[in-house]
């Protein structure tokens, strides 16, 4: 009887020993809610839509993602604009005219994963590129810090239009305030602007 005594104790022991370390445990009460917080943990997205040879958004966008650590994405255009500077401006004006165009291709995101988002264009016309435009319009941005990226070639970054064409576009989303702006053909040297950015869009 004895025995049989000790090993029924030594089995509940090990029964609640089981039960501590299988739950977090705050002194008073014990949760197993530890998988679901790590399912609602987000990370950063990058997402850009480019048309030059030189692609220099495309340089600060992988740029961005490396420093990051980041997802990113393409934006594609269901029919591209002409591979011509004359043509792709002329498209560009065009689309910029109405208030919903190009079409993009789906990009199969889920953005509930994501936090913050970074989106980033050439500026055309002093403004985003219209596919940018059609993403913003595109997809939930509900509780996400969207913050916005450009490559620029002479203008003046003071006199571009972009968060405020976007606010207009789309003034639900929760847009970061300081818009970074890079000249293009110097997007290689954007690194030590671009952390300088990233910090205060961080600290949001």
């Amino acid at each position: 009887m004895k025995l049989k005594h000790a090993f029924m104790l030594a089995a509940s022991a090990v029964l609640s020993a089981a039960a501590f370390f299988g739950c977090n445990c705050d002194g008073n009460s014990c949760s197993d809610d530890a998988p679901a917080k790590a399912a609602a943990k987000t990370k950063p997205l990058v997402v850009y839509w480019t048309w030059s040879e030189t692609h220099n958004t495309k340089v600060v966008a992988e740029m961005l993602q490396q420093k990051t650590g980041a997802d990113i994405k393409l934006i594609e255009m269901v029919t591209p604009y002409p591979s011509d500077f004359g043509g792709a401006a002329q498209a560009g004006q065009n689309d910029l005219r109405q208030p919903k165009a190009p079409a993009i291709k789906e990009m199969d995101l889920d953005l509930s994963k994501y936090d913050p988002i970074y989106v980033g264009t050439p500026i055309w016309f002093s403004t985003y590129a219209p596919p940018v435009r059609t993403f913003l319009q595109s997809y939930d941005f509900k509780g996400k810090t969207v913050a916005l990226f450009c490559t620029h070639g002479q203008g003046n970054p003071a006199t571009f239009t972009y968060l405020r064409d976007a606010k207009a576009a789309v003034p639900e989303i929760d847009y970061f305030a300081d818009v970074f702006a890079f000249k293009g053909t110097d997007a290689a040297n954007a690194g030590p602007a671009l952390d300088a950015w990233i910090e205060k869009v961080n600290a949001k």
